[in-house]
């Protein structure tokens, strides 16, 4: 039986990123087996001026270069799908649309390194 791993990891390059107290978008390292269905919805580090969390959003998001994993797409900037071929995947994303603390920010790139086994 085939046994199959992804495993996602991903940073963020946001010029201007610091509109509000500190701001920082990326994807949570994920793993998930052939078969599955694997979604990866952004997360974000969004501080208000004093330090203290705030709550943040986006719109979407687009691949700026690389490209996903077959089987993968975007939608409402979550990555989802089902892999269906190993091997490993760089992608520049580009988060749309955000807000931190009420504040609107530019678009948020966020570099993406897929492996699927």
């Amino acid at each position: 039986m085939r046994s199959w791993l992804l495993a996602l990891a991903a940073c963020t390059h946001a010029a201007g990123s610091s509109a509000s107290g500190g701001f920082r978008v990326f994807y949570p390292d994920t793993q998930t087996k052939v078969g599955k269905h694997f979604q990866a919805k952004p997360s974000a580090d969004c501080k208000y001026d004093n330090g203290n969390d705030a709550r943040w959003a986006a719109s979407g998001a687009r691949v700026k270069s690389g490209e996903l994993p077959p089987g993968l797409t975007i939608e409402d900037a979550a990555i989802a799908g089902v892999p269906k071929q190993a091997g490993s995947y760089q992608v520049k994303l580009v988060v749309t649309g955000v807000t931190c603390a009420g504040k609107e920010l530019p678009d948020q790139e966020v570099d993406v390194a897929i492996t699927v086994r």
